[in-house]
């Protein structure tokens, strides 16, 4: 049997490999495609009804057309074309319908407020910061109005950076445009009214910081949805004119030629490092193509600080070498970078893991932009935290090494009770759980009651094909959602690295799975595992699907071999 499904594991490689070689650019990365999006989509529109109405109709215009045709048959929106309808694309989308043209889009938006009403309304959204986004959108539309709403206190940038940096974290920039909107169609008075006048210079400021430190001008975290909230905020703080105007163009020229607009930039980065690390773990580490690959990951990494995060130079982030650095994404790029050491690096993997230690949290855990951050979307984030301690053990430290002991005694003191991790950035309970498996397994801590639980988690949600879903109900394993390659693959190599043999028969329907599923291009297809905003829209990625298969296929070969070779020594 072992004999059998090894080649097939062998052939599957192979053929993923050359796959992905042939779609290799010449500086060592690889394109991927960035899903259009309802929200970029949307809030594009709007912003560019507000900020430039004339010049930008005909883009207006198709924009509309494309998430007409968007409209789920049950009246919403998902986060992208032909997702499961979730309430705040629904919102947003319906509300720059109305603004757009309230009679001639009367009917769809109807049907979309109608669900909206039938699921609890806005005020159903758990997030007070999205439940605000969404009475904003409306507002906006003349659907409803802010009165009654919690005032954004503006006057908190007035403090010196460290007093509110790890609250507001990666949401300073929509907070400053938030808080604009809210004034402009909610006038603050008396003492909030002077406050916040004080405050608004301080805003404009933080949101140039913010700008400087990014790729293009008008871009805000390469994102067209956060560029867009920006933009209408801008607007309605009577900005600069030509601070809106950068915003404005950046929109316009990321439109695309079906009049949507994708998720973000940098998705390359992001997914070239899975990539990268499961094309090295597949037996392709020593390849020359490989190695440009790693090349071109290590010229993103960033040489200047972005003081907005309070973040030191040698991190990266998913828009380059320049853009929001963060510590998923850097762990991603050191985990695909340690495979060959430090003999073609020039010190680059030095400089990151040691970015990555300082930014680990007091209580030994990662978050993903701020440390010790107390806004819960940033951290602390289980999945980061197990990533960043299988890449110290990587890069050669001990399982003694004093930040690798706090970050595995943070894990053990945080599993949830059902022997579960949450991941902040990947939907469902398979990632973090998974993640945190390898992290004891790599610890030599496969046999500690916590990581048996996690083990014992992961096994019984395998779903009856062999597979595991998202888990999106919260419940491990309580998902009537079909399975994915990615959680598949998260399970498979996580329950190889906690000693589970290559030869149970639960390890080998999972590789059957993952092999039944690859296409006929050799490749795998990408599910809505990624979070665009936590629990209210997802994205898929084309090419972490193809990293995390090959990672998987990659451990389960060499947990084969070392069968056989265990077998055949006794």
């Amino acid at each position: 049997m072992c004999s059998t499904v090894d080649s097939r594991v062998e052939a599957s490689i192979a053929h993923a490999a050359e796959t992905l070689f042939a779609l290799q650019r010449p500086d060592g990365s690889w394109p991927n495609r960035r899903p259009t999006a309802v929200l970029g989509t949307a809030g594009a529109m709007a912003a560019l009804r507000i900020a430039e109405p004339a010049r930008s109709r005909d883009l207006v215009d198709r924009g509309a057309r494309w998430l007409l045709s968007a409209q789920n048959p049950d009246g919403g929106w998902g986060g992208v074309a032909g997702a499961t309808t979730q309430l705040v694309p629904t919102v947003i989308a319906a509300a720059t319908l109305h603004l757009l043209d309230p009679d001639g889009h009367r009917k769809p938006v109807r049907r979309a407020l109608d669900l909206v009403r039938s699921h609890g309304g806005v005020q159903a959204l758990t997030d007070p910061g999205m439940a605000h986004m969404a009475r904003t959108f409306l507002t906006l539309a003349g659907l409803g109005d802010l009165k009654g709403s919690r005032r954004i206190p503006l006057e908190l940038l007035l403090l010196p950076p460290r007093l509110w940096r790890g609250r507001l974290s990666f949401r300073v920039a929509p907070f400053v445009a938030m808080a604009f909107i809210q004034a402009r169609h909610s006038p603050p008075t008396g003492l909030g009214g002077l406050l916040h006048r004080a405050a608004r210079q301080a805003g404009l400021r933080v949101l140039g910081r913010v700008e400087r430190g990014e790729n293009d001008p008008g871009g805000y975290g390469g994102d067209n949805w956060l560029v867009a909230v920006v933009c209408i905020g801008l607007s309605c703080a009577g900005a600069p004119p030509a601070t809106i105007a950068d915003a404005v163009e950046y929109l316009r020229s990321n439109v695309q030629a079906d009049g949507s607009w994708h998720i973000m930039q940098g998705l390359d980065l992001i997914g070239g490092s899975y990539v990268a690390r499961g094309l090295a773990d597949a037996g392709h580490a020593d390849d020359e193509r490989l190695v440009r690959a790693r090349q071109w990951l290590r010229g993103c990494q960033q040489d200047q600080a972005f003081p907005v995060f309070d973040a030191p130079p040698g991190g990266w982030g998913w828009e380059g070498p320049r853009g929001w650095p963060n510590f998923l994404d850097s762990a991603n790029v050191l985990s695909a970078l340690a495979v060959a050491g430090e003999e073609e690096d020039g010190g680059r993997l030095r400089r990151g893991l040691r970015w990555l230690e300082s930014r680990q949290d007091r209580t030994g855990s990662w978050g993903t932009f701020v440390p010790d951050t107390t806004l819960p979307n940033d951290g602390p984030c289980p999945y980061v935290t197990a990533q960043s301690v299988e890449v110290a053990l990587d890069c050669g430290a001990s399982p003694d090494d004093p930040g690798v002991r706090r970050a595995l005694d943070w894990l053990h003191a945080h599993q949830r009770p059902d022997g579960t991790y949450e991941a902040l950035w990947y939907r469902g309970l398979t990632p973090g759980t998974a993640m945190a498996l390898v992290a004891f397994g790599r610890a030599g801590l496969a046999g500690h009651p916590v990581a048996r639980r996690a083990r014992e988690a992961l096994l019984r949600a395998q779903l009856a094909d062999g597979s595991w879903g998202p888990g999106e109900t919260g419940v491990l394993g309580d998902d009537p959602s079909p399975g994915t390659v990615e959680e598949t693959a998260w399970a498979l190599r996580a329950l190889l690295a906690a000693g589970v043999p290559a030869d149970d028969p639960r390890v080998r329907r999972a590789a059957d799975w993952i092999l039944a599923a690859q296409q006929p291009d050799g490749l795998w297809q990408a599910a809505h595992i990624c979070m665009h905003i936590r629990n209210f829209a997802y994205y898929v990625d084309g090419l972490i699907v193809n990293g995390l298969a090959l990672k998987a296929l990659g451990s389960y070969r060499a947990a084969l071999a070392a069968d056989i070779c265990e077998k055949r020594e006794a």
